[in-house]
């Protein structure tokens, strides 16, 4: 990763997504920008010193990052005059990666999360990290949504960026499929149900492209995603679910995120990263 944007409102929840940004940056050798727009009109007597705020803002959290991760961290800042300006920044900056928290502000003006994030999950043009965990410590088990197809390949290497350290677990989620579990590599393991007896050879060539091992757990689902996702976090202590695919958000609405069951990592469609 080249660069990382992470969105915030300055509140305790955006900032510790600021955190977790620092924290992906540092192990990539990647540079952080922070962005943050008014989330209300301000009197024009009070605009400049509203900037003069907003910058020690950033020149706290750039402080703290640069003691925690060391000075050559690179963190810079945008403080724009609208939400919608994070498509310019992300543009500009050549971002691969943009974190936000999911917290909604108390007085309901809030631009960044809630109804911002939704957004975001639907066009974001770079995978998107909700996070709300403590950002000091590192992904330990990932749930990845797969679809098989070319757009989750790609995601992987990105999932391991962002946690390099994570046992990753594939789940594919199909309508028509019996929920049943294997492992890939053990005896008559590469069929997972009668249904899906056809894409044995995609998921062994998706693992073996993707370089994951022998041992990575399949899970084949049925019915409700967002219902089978909690599951797995609930069961099994996930703590970092990617939707990855075509349609990475296909049957989990957006409301999903702004009560996620643990941190999310959105991949963006192929018409969000290529906008006519």
């Amino acid at each position: 990763m080249n660069t990382i944007i992470a969105a915030t409102d300055f509140s305790t929840a955006g900032n510790r997504a600021v955190l977790r940004a620092a924290y992906i940056a540092a192990h990539t050798d990647a540079r952080l920008h922070i962005f943050h727009a008014a989330s209300m009109r301000l009197p024009l007597d009070q605009v400049s010193h509203f900037a003069v705020l907003i910058e020690g803002y950033i020149d706290t959290l750039r402080a703290q990052i640069q003691c925690r991760h060391g000075p050559a961290l690179e963190v810079t800042g945008t403080d724009a005059a609208e939400w919608q300006e994070i498509y310019e920044v992300i543009d500009r900056h050549r971002a691969d990666l943009l974190v936000v928290g999911p917290h909604v502000h108390p007085n309901g003006l809030d631009a960044f999360h809630g109804t911002f994030v939704e957004r975001l999950a639907a066009d974001c043009p770079v995978p998107l990290l909700i996070s709300t965990s403590d950002p000091a410590m590192p992904y330990r088990l990932s749930l990845a949504c797969v679809d098989l197809g070319p757009e989750s390949e790609s995601a992987i290497p990105v999932l391991r960026n962002v946690a390099p350290e994570v046992e990753i677990t594939l789940m594919r989620i199909d309508l028509q499929t019996a929920e049943s579990t294997t492992r890939c590599g053990e005896p008559g393991g590469e069929v997972i149900s009668a249904t899906l007896e056809d894409t044995a050879q995609a998921v062994a060539r998706f693992r073996d492209q993707v370089g994951l091992d022998a041992q990575t757990r399949i899970i084949a689902a049925q019915g409700d995603p967002r219902a089978r996702i909690r599951e797995q976090v609930a069961s099994r202590a996930v703590d970092l679910v990617a939707l990855t695919g075509a349609d990475p958000m296909g049957g989990v609405q957006a409301n999903f995120v702004k009560a996620p069951p643990c941190d999310l990592l959105v991949f963006p469609t192929a018409r969000a990263r290529h906008p006519a």
